[in-house]
């Protein structure tokens, strides 16, 4: 009865084409153009193909009918995802850029009609060079730029902006958009991305039209759905490395015309290229390696003509892979940048390693400094790979309210987690179980009305509310070389190097100064958005359209933050006195006695180590006990000078790496936020439409506890202006958009210097001469521009071949940033910070592109032989936020290539892949370390098949 009353219905209604029924019939017929044109074939063989192409396009249409009845002008919200689906797919791999369709926005709208600047590469051109994750993507997209880290400090940046370190307090500034749903954290996309229909990069601040606001552009990733037509497809990757990657997606109709779905899965493991090793020769593990297997399943369900829903269930299990460590030490300068002699405290890891302590123990420094270069090999004993997992469910519901409004509502909920176990960076005893963990879970409710009410305005708005909660761990743990590690040159002479015959007691103190303490720490993090926004388009003529929307949002953040003591290991007798825990001067005791502290001048004296002040019973037992343990004697009065100046060397060491604690102190954060676009475009001719748009966002700001204290971080705001043109040339075989573009950005969010009042007090405290102290930490940058111009073109005139272009210049520069933090070889000046203002920012090349080419012909009859490309040029950037002079990395590219055999409708294909083909090894330098290139050149075979 339900399907009868459904036909009922729909037949109701006079047939109608409708315009998107048009796009996939023209897309599906210049793919079975492309496919056909081979000469030597027959005409009836010819005539054969054109029917089943045109049966191929009656049965999509037949789809769409079904799917979601007879409604005029279709938009994206209103054509359920099974129709979405097809509209692309079934675009040829060479489809031009007039011919894409871009679907995170309010329509469903041909990139030539967008009046901002916006990029689009389709799923099949990821495909076919085996593009799975944010490095390999965001080299086919324009001016965005995917800063590369572990699966948690990642990030993305569009024109330069957006790069961030380990916070989870600051919202990205780059948005992330994956089917439908925003992900707070852009560390939640960082995992394989499978059976993709499209990616979408939008430039400039976003937030009137759907979702999360984003203050510098927003990629949007879209999977293929459920569909009521059969479908199976399966590839088989085998490779270099002892690479298995295996991908698979089935789908069809579970209830004809009532219930589809569509299931989809990853395995992928692969040995990285760099082998961890201790000092012994023994092999540990690889980094970069793949150990991921994700799986996802979603049903579309179409009850009426009216009404469609889609459920989207998604797993990624926790694997141990290792994405960091790879960092590798090098020779560390001799002079800072004014000639003055580095390291005169024995602090860098050249002192470090040459000490007694470890060159004795068959450890050779220099070949430890070139390992990575001389055989591939990192020399740790204490990493492990990182365990990450992401799950997640999207409910989407679209309802026809009339023949011009649609209501959607999209429901998401994500969990994350994320735990390393990490190195120093050599194969010592020195941490244990270093590292950190994030445990993050998001709700996002989004409702919005779609309407067309008549010719003169369509539009879109909406309610957006987003909670999220994040625990992140931290944890500190010190092994048995510890001591020797973090003392200082003088600390360490004074307990090893010139001790005489407390030599034995010296190294036992160095020892047991932090062997076994273990310091932990939690943040928690807690957010709740809400916005409601809209978007419309005012036709004011055939030619002249005006866009403008606005979005109002209030934002609530908490950050609470805890420092502790877990373990107090062997040398619980050298804990200071006590810490201060928080911002208003509270402190807690560690049970330590008073004693002069450790300094050249109390060495040279006689003093350091000296009781003083007023010590319990309980505080003098623990120093006799140190004199006991230590030096046979009964009470702490006996000892010489030298051996007290030991033990202050000790307590030394030991209070620097406990530093802080932290006892549950809050900071909050609330704020209202606005994003807003006006932009006119004309269209001049057919060919050539013009543009101009300004687009203003906010980010927010962040609550943060800084060693105790309290504070919050101003929020983000952007101005971006552009002027762009996109047209049709030569005949439409050649597609040219183009835009210039400037961006002011007051208050930009980045790592910045600032006072540390918690160490400035415990200095005054102390009697430090110069207790004013400076820590860094998330802050503010008052001023940022940037500017630059960007061409996104395709080219499909020669026959059987295609060309996509994506260039960029692109101007990033502090304005005004007098607080910025010192690199290693300004750090003999005595300010604590210095003026970038008019500097370049940070992994913000000038020059940027992208260029790929496709090469299909049809040969041996129904067989498709095809050859593709693409290269991804990056300009000299420089890769540290604090713009080390060392730091630079020259202009470099790399290209991936393949090149295969298959059946024209992808029945079957075998297809060889090579990336980073030509072995590009650019890498991350610094002042005393370097991190090579993680993917070096990488090839193997790709067998997949469809029914």
């Amino acid at each position: 009865m339900t399907s009868i009353r459904k036909e009922n219905k729909r037949s109701a209604r006079p047939f109608r084409i409708r315009p998107i029924s048009i796009l996939v019939a023209g897309l599906a017929l210049g793919a079975s153009g492309a496919m056909h044109a081979q000469e030597s074939r027959s005409a009836a063989e010819l005539q054969a193909d054109l029917q089943k192409a045109n049966a191929e396009i009656q049965n999509l249409k037949r789809e769409l009918e079904r799917s979601r009845g007879n409604t005029p002008a279709p938009t994206a919200t209103q054509v359920p995802a099974a129709a979405r689906e097809e509209i692309v797919e079934t675009a040829p791999a060479t489809q031009t850029l007039d011919s894409v369709v871009v679907r995170s926005r309010r329509q469903l709208e041909k990139l030539h009609d967008v009046p901002v600047s916006i990029s689009v590469v389709s799923g099949s051109e990821l495909a076919r060079e085996q593009a799975s994750d944010f490095e390999a993507i965001t080299k086919r997209l324009g001016n965005i730029t995917f800063n590369q880290n572990n699966t948690r400090g990642s990030s993305l940046s569009v024109r330069g902006l957006g790069r961030r370190g380990f916070t989870e307090t600051q919202d990205p500034s780059v948005g992330l958009i994956v089917d439908g749903v925003p992900y707070g954290l852009a560390q939640l996309g960082n995992f394989d991305f499978y059976d993709v229909q499209s990616v979408e990069v939008a430039r400039g601040p976003q937030g009137t039209l759907q979702g999360k606001g984003a203050s510098a552009g927003a990629i949007t990733i879209n999977s293929k759905g459920p569909s009521f037509a059969p479908s199976a497809d399966l590839e088989l990757t085998y490779g270099q490395r002892e690479t298995v990657l295996l991908k698979g997606a089935l789908g069809g109709p579970i209830v004809d015309d009532l219930l589809a779905w569509r299931g989809s899965f990853v395995v992928n493991n692969q040995r990285g290229y760099y082998t961890v090793g201790d000092d012994t020769g023994k092999e540990l593990d690889t980094m970069y390696n793949r150990n991921r297997v994700s799986a996802r399943t979603q049903f579309l369900l179409t009850p009426s003509a009216d009404f469609n829903a889609k459920l989207s269930l998604d797993i990624q299990p926790r694997a141990a892979q290792l994405q960091n460590g790879l960092t590798n030490f090098t020779e560390v300068p001799l002079r800072y940048a004014n000639g003055s002699l580095v390291d005169p405290s024995g602090t860098g890891s050249r002192s470090r390693l040459n000490r007694s302590w470890f060159a004795n123990r068959s450890f050779n420094y220099n070949t430890f400094i070139n390992s990575v270069v001389r055989d591939g090999r990192v020399y740790q004993n204490e990493t492990q790979g990182q365990l990450a997992s992401s799950n997640g469910a999207v409910a989407e519901l679209n309802y026809n309210l009339n023949d011009t409004h649609t209501l959607t509502s999209i429901t998401g909920f994500r969990q994350y987690s994320f735990q390393a176990r990490n190195d120093e960076g050599t194969p010592f005893d020195i941490s244990k179980l270093g590292g950190g963990s994030v445990f993050y879970n998001q709700t996002t409710q989004e409702v919005r009305l779609t309407g067309k009410p008549s010719k003169l305005v369509d539009y879109q708005t909406g309610l957006f509310l987003m909670r999220t909660e994040d625990e992140i761990e931290s944890r500190s743990s010190y092994g048995a070389d510890a001591g020797a590690w973090f003392a200082n040159n003088a600390q360490y002479a004074t307990l090893v190097g010139s001790a005489g015959t407390n030599v034995g007691a010296g190294r036992s103190l160095a020892t047991d100064a932090l062997s076994g303490l273990y310091k932990w720490g939690e943040q928690y993090v807690k957010t709740f958005s809400k916005a409601i926004y809209g978007q419309a388009n005012l036709h004011l003529t055939d030619n002249l359209t005006v866009t403008a929307g606005l979005r109002i949002g209030t934002e609530a953040r908490s950050t609470t933050q805890l420092n502790s003591l877990r373990n107090l290991g062997y040398g619980a007798a050298l804990n200071p006195v006590s810490v201060r825990v928080d911002g208003s001067g509270g402190s807690t005791s560690l049970g330590g006695f008073n004693s002069v502290a450790y300094t050249t001048a109390n060495v040279a004296n006689g003093t350091a180590g000296n009781l003083v002040g007023s010590n319990s019973a309980a505080q003098l037992a623990q120093a006799n006990s140190i004199a006991q343990k230590y030096y046979g004697v009964a009470t702490y009065a006996e000892l010489s000078a030298a051996q007290k100046a030991q033990v202050a060397a000790a307590k030394a060491v030991r209070a620097s790496q406990i530093g802080t604690l932290v006892n549950q102190v809050r900071s909050d954060y609330k704020d209202q936020l606005h994003s807003a676009v006006l932009s006119p475009k004309y269209r001049i001719n057919d060919d050539i439409t013009a543009y101009a748009s300004w687009q203003y966002g906010e980010k927010s700001g962040a609550a943060l506890v800084v060693n105790g204290i309290p504070t919050t971080v101003k929020p983000e705001r952007t101005n971006a202006y552009e002027l762009g043109v996109k047209t049709f040339l030569l005949n439409k075989t050649l597609t040219l958009n183009a835009d210039v573009f400037l961006m002011d950005i007051k208050n930009y969010q980045q790592t910045v210097v600032a006072v540390d009042d918690f160490a400035t007090q415990d200095n005054i405290r102390n009697g430090i001469a110069n207790p004013t102290a400076y820590t860094s930490i998330q802050g503010n940058v008052a001023k940022v521009q940037v500017s630059g111009v960007e061409v996104d073109a395709a080219y499909n005139g020669i026959p059987f071949t295609s060309f996509r272009v994506a260039a960029s210049y692109n101007d990033a520069r502090y304005k005004d940033f007098k607080n910025a933090g010192k690199p290693s070889e300004l750090a003999y000046l005595s300010n604590p910070f210095i003026d970038r203002s008019g500097d370049r920012l940070g992994e913000a090349p000038f020059w940027t592109a992208n260029l790929s080419g496709e090469y299909r012909r049809p040969v041996l009859g129904d067989k498709v032989f095809h050859a593709s490309f693409t290269t991804a040029y990056i300009g000299k950037t420089n890769t540290d936020e604090l713009i080390s002079s060392y730091a630079w990395v020259p202009d470099h590219a790399t290209t991936d290539l393949a090149i295969g055999l298959g059946h024209h409708k992808g029945s079957y294909d075998v297809t060889f892949v090579a990336k980073n083909a030509f072995n590009d090894t650019a890498h991350e330098k610094g002042w005393a370390s370097y991190t090579p290139y993680p993917y070096p050149r990488w090839y193997g075979i790709v067998f997949s098949g469809r029914l």
